[in-house]
């Protein structure tokens, strides 16, 4: 069989699919016999990345817009295009992906199960909900391409047990869908909770001052500056360089005495907006201060705040990538926190660094987001319990990935680059399964997940895997299938807003919160009814 690289499309409608639908019937005492020739593998849209394999459709990675281009400068009338000179993150759009026109099962070889690798974003990249969530809000549709269902599914939290320090937890879902061929199948990969005391921190704020930031800029990057204040620890030590025209070391080497630290929260009150852009000086000086306060077993975040309106060059971008490399100790990681407002936000600059960088993106719609991220989910911003998490999927030969809401899935691991995962916190990959006929699915076949990482620290390989039946999944109670499917309905609803699909994506939402108590589906259910084409 050839091996071919399968990523995920920038654009497909919205997957509006039935929980409750039925094949039941159609489980098969015995898988069949393989019929002989070829079948269409052609793309749902997109040319093939490499030759087709038997039994997998074929789909293409997006350009640099379906990766999370924003919809800022030079997407308004009257405003010119900015500068882009670095490549766009080799990761392309999130998915939705449709695997192939037609899928039959000619030509499969019954005897050799279909094995994919899977990649989702790093489990904290959440800006992209957000931002949507201020457009909404403003009355201003959302474009397309600033839609990243995956970071919708990181952001939007879904509760799965967690499970002993040092752990991960798999939990597979499989339901049926209306369609007799198709089956919605999800894996969370649950880490274990947040050790306390966590390990002591450096932290580099590279604070934005110019000019552009006044107003709701400036007021978040003070709120953001101070709920990370407000979860620091004695023992901590920050630094921060601003940077417009020219940058300024204001603080280096400050150990912090504890939570909400005079000098830190001084500092954040003192933050003014003025002059031009000069981000590459304000990295340069930032790293080098992080590098100077580094230590054996410090967490050491660089934590880039901007609006988004400086364009970041190749160079930096190399610069960026080449201090967050693990060697013989952990890397020095950027977390980016856009500040908005929100009409005039380009999250190019913040989807390249952190790509680069390793770390989270967050985008602050409010400075009441501040303290959600920054003090109630914290942990999860800026710590790592799994590093370089690669997922292996086996599953019955007659199944082939239909779409795909992650970011990128193949039959080769090389081409999936591991992802980092944070306490307290679960990778999501949503997707629904296709099989050739629905004749051949038999309840007894095996579907087994496998997921490996490294220790955080000791770089030690570890692996945990779940293998169990197709009927014994269809049976089991759907934990957290629900409300992520009406997630996703929400987001890829957002890349096509007809009144139907939004209408679609509020059913499933509600449909999903069956105490009615859930803030988030309510949010959703929420921003759907302000959508301007509900």
């Amino acid at each position: 069989m050839k091996q071919r690289s399968l990523r995920a499309l920038v654009f497909l409608p919205l997957l509006v699919a039935s929980l409750g639908g039925s094949i039941a019937a159609c489980i098969a005492v015995d898988s069949g016999s393989n019929g002989s020739g070829g079948f269409d593998e052609s793309s749902g849209g997109g040319e093939p990345t490499g030759p087709v394999g038997p039994g997998v459709g074929s789909s293409s990675s997006g350009g640099f817009n379906g990766a999370g281009g924003g919809g800022g400068a030079g997407e308004f009338p009257g405003e010119p295009p900015p500068p882009d000179p670095v490549a766009p993150p080799a990761q392309g759009a999130d998915a939705g992906t449709d695997a192939a026109a037609e899928f039959t099962c000619e030509g499969i070889d019954d005897s050799k199960p279909v094995v994919l690798y899977l990649s989702a974003d790093d489990s904290n990249s959440m800006g992209s909900p957000v931002h949507t969530r201020e457009l909404i809000g403003m009355g201003i549709e959302p474009m397309a391409q600033e839609i990243r269902t995956y970071e919708f599914l990181n952001y939007y939290r879904i509760h799965y047990d967690a499970p002993a320090a040092g752990k991960l937890a798999l939990f597979p879902e499989l339901a049926n869908t209306a369609v007799a061929n198709e089956l919605d199948f999800q894996i969370a990969v649950r880490s274990f909770d947040a050790i306390k005391p966590r390990r002591p921190m450096t932290v580099t704020f590279v604070l934005d001052t110019s000019g552009s930031m006044g107003g709701p800029g400036i007021e978040r990057e003070r709120a953001a500056v101070k709920a990370i204040a407000a979860s620091l620890a004695e023992g901590d030590i920050v630094n921060a360089v601003t940077w417009n025209t020219s940058n300024n070391v204001v603080m280096s080497g400050h150990a912090v005495t504890g939570p909400n630290d005079p000098e830190v929260v001084g500092l954040a009150n003192g933050l003014t907006a003025s002059g031009g852009t000069d981000l590459h000086s304000g990295l340069v000086a930032g790293y080098g201060l992080a590098e100077q306060h580094d230590g054996a077993g410090r967490l050491n975040r660089v934590i880039l705040i901007s609006d988004g309106g400086a364009n970041v060059g190749q160079t930096d971008a190399d610069f960026i990538g080449e201090k967050s490399k693990d060697a013989d100790k952990e890397g020095i990681y950027l977390v980016g926190i856009g500040t908005g407002p929100g009409g005039s936000y380009d999250d190019r600059l913040m989807d390249i660094v952190t790509d680069k960088g390793r770390g989270a993106y967050v985008y602050l719609d409010s400075t009441a987001e501040a303290s959600r991220m920054f003090v109630d989910r914290f942990d999860e911003t800026m710590e790592i319990a799994a590093r370089g998490v690669q997922v292996e999927l086996t599953m019955p030969w007659y199944f082939q990935m239909h779409k795909f809401y992650g970011e990128e899935y193949s039959e080769n691991p090389e081409e999936i680059e591991p992802q980092h995962l944070a306490p307290s916190d679960a990778m999501i990959f949503n997707q629904v399964l296709k099989a050739c006929d629905p004749a051949k699915i038999v309840a007894t076949d095996t579907i087994t997940v496998r997921a490996r990482w490294k220790t955080p620290l000791t770089y030690l390989d570890q692996e945990t895997e779940v293998t169990t039946t197709v009927g014994d999944l269809l049976a089991a109670q759907k934990s957290g299938l629900p409300k992520a499917k009406a997630i996703v309905a929400f987001a890829e609803a957002l890349k096509a807003p007809t009144s139907q699909n939004l209408a679609d994506a509020f059913a499933m939402a509600t449909a999903a919160n069956v105490k009615g108590d859930d803030p988030e589906l309510l949010e959703i259910v929420s921003l759907i009814q302000k959508h301007p084409q509900y």
